[in-house]
């Protein structure tokens, strides 16, 4: 790190001590609009439109040279120069391991690593413009499907460790089976596999094959760049094998167009450009991103320029505004919504049937009324408005299903009214006429403050229009709540939560969602058997109709609180000339893309 960088360190460890067709990201305060990068995540996005429910291969065109270069040469471009100065506000658990990565690391690994497969954030397709320059997927007897890849040539990892090799894929598999892989897609990885590594077959140095008991169509996106910096990222097997475990974590090894060069946990991690790369030669030489967790010390750099680039909570849009500072806004980047806790298959252990919302079997009459009496009781308007400052809109299912635009709407999925004379007498008839006693996790989440205040007002509305006693616990989302999330041990309690980016509900529903998940906010046999379905129908129109079937169950039983999707929004110093923001994620992404002056 050079000396203008550790100056602006020691100042900033002074200060934080006294501390998928929808919308695409539009950043608003550019002097020029600059092309969304092909690597973004789309607004609209289903399976490959090229799939077909034959045994034909789905394979995607080469891209174009203009966005990306078909073979990994030097991009013609000056070489990157100057300092970019980022500031978040935690950088999670700051272990590079891939299987170990949730959100909060996504700023470092999607700056250092890639995937296999691009996405197209118009069309909402999967071209060969990531790390394959060919791939294809094609039925096999019995159900199951063979994955085809050729890696391009002359890539090269970071470090001097040599180019990318079909092994090195195989390799990076292979290390989700070690323990607490943690990372949301883990099970899904393994699955992909049939948990057995031998079914990845290197066919040369260059080319692989994947024989999945599963077509697991799924995969696509998790190997594609609209999962970037938590998607299935190579790494290299060399490497790893030479450092060892401990020191690779610590310094990561991948693609990316910038290299991992310095960290300092809790504080900061820099970043350094590759002067040559097969896809993006950052226009910046540097990049330090600093921990900064309050967010009034991260406005008060940008101000004195001590800092480039922070995401600010939309409460603090009209300070930001007055300061003459620059706003960059990505749409659609946030799903905010409630969850009814204890709705888990009631033959799990911990399962509660005389919850109110869940009794013997949660889609019976009763809970069914309590639930929707609960979603009634709110309203949903004062939260985009007085919470969400009017940045973003209203939705009427949860789990990334967006809004009316996307191939898998339903039009009767209207946004739940305000209602709470109507709230109370549903609340009545399930058998509870004076309210009854719950508890609500607030949760704190370092990319969405607004989670807590959110939380609040719903725990308001509960208490005036329901009589509901709401004890309030304020916490950290990791490592308490996600770890019941995970034993399924949530009964009793309710909570708002901020998925960090909208994606489409068979990446998002099915991943938090499904008994076989990771992680999972709520389970049924239905959810189950749509998922299923889903993972394994390569015919796109099919896979629209059970997608469109899981929101009517969802939405129709009330199963959980949808409220909303917010934009992110990005505090810039004036030295920032243009930053685009990563479609649909509120994760800082896309540095390679900045101009400054």
């Amino acid at each position: 790190m050079g000396r203008s960088s550790r100056n602006v360190l020691g100042g900033l460890i002074l200060l934080s001590a006294l501390l998928l067709a929808c919308a695409r990201a539009a950043p608003t305060a550019t002097p020029t609009k600059a092309p969304i990068p092909p690597t973004a995540t789309p607004t609209r996005a289903v399976a490959p439109a090229t799939a077909t429910p034959t045994r034909a291969p789905v394979v995607v065109a080469t891209p174009t040279p203009v966005t990306v270069p078909a073979t990994p040469t030097a991009t013609a471009r000056p070489a990157p120069r100057g300092v970019l100065n980022a500031a978040v506000e935690n950088l999670g658990s700051e272990n590079w391991a891939l299987r170990v990565v949730t959100g909060d690391e996504q700023v470092i690994m999607g700056h250092v690593f890639e995937l296999l497969i691009g996405f197209e954030p118009a069309t909402g397709t999967f071209p060969a413009s990531g790390l394959a320059e060919k791939w294809s997927v094609a039925d096999t007897p019995g159900g199951g499907a063979k994955w085809s890849f050729t890696l391009r040539k002359g890539v090269q990892f970071h470090q001097g460790q040599g180019e990318l090799t079909a092994e090195d894929f195989k390799f990076s598999v292979n290390e989700f089976f070690k323990p607490q892989s943690v990372n949301p897609d883990s099970a899904t990885n393994l699955r992909w596999i049939g948990k057995d590594i031998n079914n990845i077959k290197i066919i040369d140095k260059y080319t692989f094959e994947v024989n999945s008991p599963e077509k697991l169509v799924i995969m696509i996106r998790r190997l594609s760049f609209a999962r970037l910096g938590i998607g299935l990222s190579p790494t290299s097997k060399k490497y790893v094998e030479t450092v060892g475990e401990e020191v690779a974590t610590r310094r990561p090894v991948g693609t990316g167009p910038f290299e991992f060069v310095d960290h300092k946990r809790n504080q900061s991690v820099t970043l350094k450009a590759r002067t040559e790369h097969w896809r993006k030669v950052p226009n910046v030489a540097e990049v330090n991103i600093f921990v900064v967790p309050e967010v009034a010390t991260r406005l008060a750099l940008v101000r004195t320029k001590g800092v480039d680039i922070t995401p600010i909570p939309a409460r603090f849009k009209a300070e930001v505004e007055a300061g003459n500072l620059k706003i960059f806004r990505g749409e659609m980047a946030t799903d905010l919504f409630g969850i009814f806790g204890g709705m888990v298959l009631p033959s799990r252990p911990g399962y509660k049937a005389d919850l109110p919302w869940t009794g013997p079997e949660p889609t019976n009459e009763k809970p069914r009324l309590v639930r929707q009496a609960m979603n009634l009781a709110i309203d949903r308007e004062a939260i985009l408005k007085k919470i969400l400052l009017n940045e973003g809109f209203l939705m009427g299912v949860t789990f990334n299903f967006q809004k009316e635009g996307v191939a898998w709407w339903n039009p009767e999925w209207k946004v739940y009214p305000y209602d709470p004379k109507k709230a109370k007498e549903l609340l009545t008839q399930a058998g509870y006429p004076n309210g009854f006693d719950t508890n609500m996790w607030v949760i704190k989440l370092a990319y969405s403050p607004e989670n807590v205040d959110a939380s609040e007002a719903v725990a308001s509305y509960w208490e005036q229009n329901l009589g509901l006693k709401v004890k309030r616990e304020l916490t950290e989302y990791r490592p308490s709540v996600r770890q019941k999330l995970v034993e399924r041990t949530t009964a009793g309690w309710t909570y708002l939560y901020t998925n960090p980016g909208v994606t489409d509900p068979i990446d998002y529903a099915c991943s938090v969602n499904t008994s076989y998940a990771t992680v999972t906010h709520t389970e049924h046999p239905v959810t189950d058997d749509l998922c299923n379905k889903a993972y394994n129908e390569l015919d796109a129109a099919k896979r629209v109709d059970l997608i469109r079937q899981m929101g009517n169950f969802w939405y129709n039983q009330y199963w959980t609180v949808p409220l909303a999707n917010g934009n992110i929004l990005y505090a810039t110093s004036e030295k920032v000339v243009n930053y685009p923001v990563f479609p649909q994620r509120s994760v800082v992404l896309n540095l390679e893309y900045v101009t400054i002056k």
